[in-house]
């Protein structure tokens, strides 16, 4: 007689996938041991090391049975995950305060994921279109064709190198994220690490949110609703980080929305000093040449 769990009713989590892990019998192995380790197998696992029991001489059947499970078993983990990211703010950390692992992709790996797809998209002219970067002539002087292109050419190297160093400068600003989250909700009883789980969920549904919007800046026939597009993706990413805070730390709505928004203002400064930094070794010394 087994014991189920109490489960929240706002589990989302289709019966019998991923919610433990795999029991399948073990495999027909040429040896007893664990040829990781030498370990007696007894199971689908080596207890020892945690190597998966497999033939040292597979049939065609055994390896295009792996290949079949492997291929589905990840995407519908990926798909899953990233479809109760964007849709459910704070149910994922939850599952994770909660010990709920299995079913889900890890926060670090949601967060590379969405990141590498997001600052992808972006090469292709999100933060291109998003830096400004114009020639004011003196009064009287005449444009040229060249500083047209100057310009031009700065917006594009600005782009450029943001898409090199800002997914790196996020390895710090995540932390800096989780910190601040910690400091303004000192009494939740959770801890850093925790308060970090929730940062990279946030920063995840923030990169995949972003990399939509840049779909419409990156394919010529979506950019009509390119600016529409940026306004629906900036509401998104407030909206998303106030519910996920209130679901996460079930805090009251006015405590939530001044958390929020003190978090955010700090948290702004930040990001703002970041891209200022990036770009200022190329704006400064057009800038300091032309005056």
């Amino acid at each position: 007689m087994s014991v189920t769990p109490e489960v929240d009713v706002d589990v989302d989590v289709a019966p019998g996938i991923d919610a433990a892990p795999d029991v399948e019998a073990t495999p027909d192995v040429d040896a007893p041991e664990c040829p990781n380790c030498g370990a007696l197998l007894a199971g689908a696992y080596c207890a020892a090391c945690g190597q998966k029991a497999a033939p040292l001489n597979p049939t065609l059947k055994y390896f295009v049975h792996e290949l079949t499970h492997e291929l589905l078993h990840l995407d519908g983990k990926i798909f899953r995950s990233v479809r109760l990211l964007v849709t459910r703010p704070g149910f994922l950390t939850r599952e994770i305060f909660r010990g709920r692992r299995a079913s889900y992709v890890s926060p670090i790996r949601l967060y590379l994921t969405a990141s590498i797809l997001s600052f992808a998209l972006a090469a292709f002219g999100g933060f291109d279109d998003s830096v400004n970067f114009e020639y004011t002539p003196d009064p009287g002087e005449v444009v040229t064709q060249a500083q047209i292109d100057e310009a031009a050419n700065t917006e594009s190297s600005v782009g450029a190198a943001l898409v090199v160093w800002l997914p790196r400068a996020m390895f710090v600003l995540v932390p800096l994220f989780a910190a601040l989250v910690m400091l303004f909700r000192r009494g939740s009883g959770r801890t850093y690490p925790q308060h970090l789980y929730f940062a990279l969920h946030v920063h995840a549904a923030w990169f995949v949110a972003n990399a939509v919007d840049s779909l419409f800046e990156a394919v010529p026939w979506l950019k009509f609703a390119a600016p529409a597009a940026d306004v629906v993706t900036d509401l998104y990413i407030l909206v998303y980080f106030f519910v996920a805070f209130w679901r996460t730390y079930e805090t009251t709505l006015w405590g939530t929305l001044w958390r929020t928004v003190s978090i955010g203002l700090i948290y702004g400064a930040a990001l703002l000093i970041t891209v200022i930094s990036i770009a200022a070794p190329i704006v400064f010394p057009i800038m300091f040449g032309k005056a």
